[in-house]
């Protein structure tokens, strides 16, 4: 009988231990697995053809910024011109401008809404648009007003990569016979392509390559 009894007892005691056991890796599982949904963020952006650019943080409000071809051309940004808060924007008219020395480089808003938001350190740091264009670089935060009928007139995925080709074929094409590189090993724009242009140099790659943010500059200037 204490046999039996002693024998039950072991067969109990390598149960619970099992369970103690299972339980433990249950726990350490969880732990080193991270919850997809809160771990892995999917960031979506939009490219607007003026080279800005949008991220949908919530249907409230959205990231704007500006693309790698705006500030490598334009160079190293010594100021920028930011909106007010609260403001209106309107998708494809100007909203901001950055500046390099005596050139300046107006940016457009890929969707319309009011500025709910403004990325204060480029006051004292606006070469963040340089060191960091898609992230600590973005320029303000927006309550889009007609976003899912907007986001159609944007780029985003391959078509995005299709456009962002032509346009570095279109810069070749353009310094046709440069007095210095404009493309980096690797296709690259090298930085500060407005450093190899006149004045007057500079406006006629801007008339090319920025088309609807200058023709936006003219009409407030004829409005002026």
């Amino acid at each position: 009988m204490s046999f039996i009894l002693l024998l039950l007892s072991l067969v109990v005691f390598v149960i619970l231990e099992l369970v103690k056991r299972s339980g433990k890796k249950s726990t350490m599982r969880e732990k080193s697995i991270p919850d997809a949904q809160t771990s892995l963020k999917i960031v979506e952006r939009y490219y607007h053809p003026g080279h800005s650019w949008v991220v949908l943080g919530s249907p409230d409000e959205v990231t704007i910024g500006v693309d790698d071809f705006a500030q490598r051309v334009i160079g190293h940004v010594s100021d920028i011109q930011l909106p007010e808060l609260w403001a209106n924007v309107q998708q494809g008219q100007v909203y901001t401008t950055l500046k390099h020395g005596g050139k300046s480089l107006p940016q457009v808003a890929p969707v319309s809404g009011v500025i709910v938001g403004i990325n204060r350190k480029l006051e004292q740091n606006p070469d963040l648009v340089n060191a960091s264009p898609f992230d600590q670089g973005w320029i303000v935060k927006v309550a889009p007003a007609n976003l899912s009928l907007e986001l159609r007139n944007l780029l985003k995925g391959v078509v995005a990569e299709r456009w962002e080709e032509a346009v570095r074929n279109q810069l070749v094409s353009w310094f046709s016979h440069p007095s210095q590189p404009v493309l980096q090993d690797g296709g690259r724009i090298v930085d500060g392509v407005s450093d190899l242009l006149s004045d007057d140099g500079w406006q006629r790659f801007t008339e090319e390559f920025f088309p609807i943010a200058m023709t936006n500059r003219n009409n407030n200037q004829i409005k002026n």
